[in-house]
C-alpha cells in the first residue's frame, strides 16, 4: 500500500501538531509505510510558509523528506495531469491524479491521507484521516 500525503496532513505530522487525524498519525509514524509526497504540496507549503500561515518552513519539509527513507517526491507530469479529475480546487485533483498514477500506471494500491472533504468524498481513490 502507497500513501499520498496532502499538504495539511505532511504539515501537522511534522510539526507534531494535535490536529492530524488518528489513523493519519498512526500510518505515518510507521516506519513500514511508503509515503508519496505529490510536488503540488510542496509547492503549496512553500506558498504558504511564504505567507506565514504554517510554522514550519519549505527547507524544515525538505530537510526531513531527504532523511525519511519511506517518502519519494512525485512530480507533476503529463500523466498525472491525464488522470487528475476535475475539482474547484486545482491542488486536490493534481493530489488524486497523483494517487490514480500509482494506482494505473504502476499497479499499487494507494490511499490518500487527507482531511479534505472534497477528496474523502470521491469513489474513484481512497483517502483516511
Amino acid at each position: 500500500m502507497i500513501y499520498i500525503v496532502d499538504t495539511h496532513a505532511l504539515v501537522f505530522f511534522i510539526t507534531e501538531s494535535e490536529r492530524l487525524g488518528k489513523q493519519a498519525a498512526k500510518i505515518l509514524r510507521d516506519p513500514k509505510k511508503t509515503l508519496v509526497i505529490p510536488s503540488i504540496v510542496l509547492a503549496e507549503i512553500k506558498y504558504l510558509a511564504a505567507k506565514k500561515r504554517i510554522a514550519v518552513s519549505l527547507d524544515e519539509i525538505l530537510q526531513y523528506l531527504r532523511t525519511d527513507p519511506r517518502c519519494t517526491v512525485y512530480s507533476l507530469d503529463l500523466d498525472v495531469v491525464l488522470r487528475m479529475p476535475i475539482f474547484n480546487d486545482i491542488h486536490d485533483g493534481i493530489i488524486c491524479g497523483t494517487a490514480l498514477v500509482y494506482e494505473d500506471d504502476i499497479g499499487e494500491k494507494t490511499t490518500i491521507i487527507t482531511k479534505d472533504q472534497s477528496i474523502r468524498g470521491r469513489k474513484d481513490v481512497k483517502s483516511i484521516w
